[in-house]
């Protein structure tokens, strides 16, 4: 291998933190992070999956700088503590992936207060407390990553009703970023987030659970064809992109909203028409 194209790459010396590390999509950016060199904390609610995961993790990768903290988004409090922990521990963190995101579907007129403070508390406001917590480092060092899992959601309307929260937060955290990216960019740090299309992660299989078998069916197959590669993403087909963005290979691209969709966006049409009055 050509050791100038793999020191681009290497993040060896590099701390990076992951919510939802623990599984799915987390989970295998987590991997590619650990795989590039770097001290990885993976961060969830669940402890039980979050130990299991940081040593499947270390096994996998050779990475024996391999940690997890348990977070709860909800609870803003418990992000600032956790924070400042890995901050104390770490010294600082070079690399923020925020992935994890919660969801509820619910057509716009039967949306909840409890689902607008919800989703908005764990998919935004959590992320932007982490984002304060962790850019003073940055900063200080004049090098620093911040990279958030989005959705296609946020920039179109989605394949499936019943999303207006969900994508609102999603188009929510794209906005933030390009404006940090702003203000951040002299000192070295960038901002970009990843517009993801439909990969079988636990969040959707739990929406999924939510339909009939008919239903379900037909969205599994159909958002398949409206994909411009015909079919769904594998988890891994992520970890690649972070891997750029969190690297010295990726230096110069900053504010950007990065469609990893298959070309779902571009291909997307309507699940079914909205409900009628």
């Amino acid at each position: 291998m050509n050791k100038d194209a793999f020191n681009k790459f290497n993040l060896s010396g590099k701390t990076a933190f992951v919510t939802g590390g623990g599984t799915g999509l987390g989970y295998a950016i987590s991997k590619g992070l650990a795989g590039s060199g770097a001290q990885v904390v993976i961060a969830a609610r669940r402890e039980s999956v979050l130990r299991e995961a940081a040593e499947k993790l270390s096994s996998e990768t050779g990475n024996r700088h391999v940690r997890y903290k348990q977070i709860d988004l909800a609870d803003r409090e418990n992000v600032r503590q956790v924070a400042a922990e890995v901050i104390s521990e770490a010294g600082s963190v070079d690399i923020f992936v925020a992935n994890a995101a919660q969801e509820k579907m619910q057509l716009v007129d039967d949306i909840t207060d409890e689902a607008i403070d919800r989703l908005m508390q764990v998919n935004v406001a959590a992320n932007m407390a982490l984002v304060r917590a962790f850019l003073p480092g940055m900063r200080a060092q004049k090098w620093g990553r911040v990279i958030m899992i989005s959705s296609v959601g946020s920039i179109r309307a989605a394949g499936r009703v019943g999303m207006a929260v969900y994508s609102s937060s999603k188009a929510a955290l794209n906005s933030f970023a390009r404006v940090a990216a702003a203000d951040a960019g002299h000192d070295g740090v960038t901002f970009n987030t990843l517009n993801l299309g439909m990969y079988m992660t636990e969040i959707f299989e739990a929406s999924l659970a939510e339909m009939d078998s008919k239903v379900r069916e037909s969205t599994l197959t159909k958002f398949a064809e409206n994909t411009a590669l015909g079919r769904w993403g594998d988890c891994s087909e992520v970890s690649g992109v972070v891997q750029l963005l969190a690297s010295n290979a990726g230096s110069y691209i900053t504010g950007a909203d990065i469609p990893v969709d298959g070309g779902l966006s571009i291909m997307m049409s309507p699940m079914r028409k909205a409900r009628s009055t």
